[in-house]
């Protein structure tokens, strides 16, 4: 599936600069062993996802300290082709990790966020 846009929103605005989109793996289910072989438990979702932020000229953002700020979580949607959509809740940020800045190559940061919640609609 094709992504049109992917946007997060923040404070009332939307940051949509990003460049790239990987949904992680949801796990729902682990098999445990017991006395008499194996069996599967439930387990809670865990819902997560990284994105490259790539900003335009002069719009960079410091990405830890707006996690720093951010007490309810952020949304972030993703659209995709042919009208459905998917929205995280309560998006919080794990991990920012900007590239190697060498002159030749934009800024980007790769940055990995947990979600609370997923609806897809």
């Amino acid at each position: 599936m094709r992504i049109t846009s992917l946007s997060l929103v923040k404070d009332g605005s939307e940051i949509t600069d990003f460049s790239k989109f990987k949904e992680n793996e949801i796990e729902t289910t682990q098999t445990v062993e017991h006395f008499n072989g194996e069996d599967f438990v439930k387990v809670p979702k865990k819902y997560g996802f990284s994105v490259t932020f790539l900003p335009k000229s002069g719009a960079d953002l410091d990405w830890v300290a707006e996690e720093d700020k951010n007490d309810n979580g952020w949304t972030v949607i993703v659209n995709y082709v042919g009208g459905s959509k998917v929205t995280f809740t309560g998006v919080h940020l794990l991990k920012s990790t900007p590239n190697e800045i060498d002159g030749k190559t934009a800024k980007e940061t790769q940055l990995e966020f947990y979600a609370a919640s997923r609806k897809v609609s």
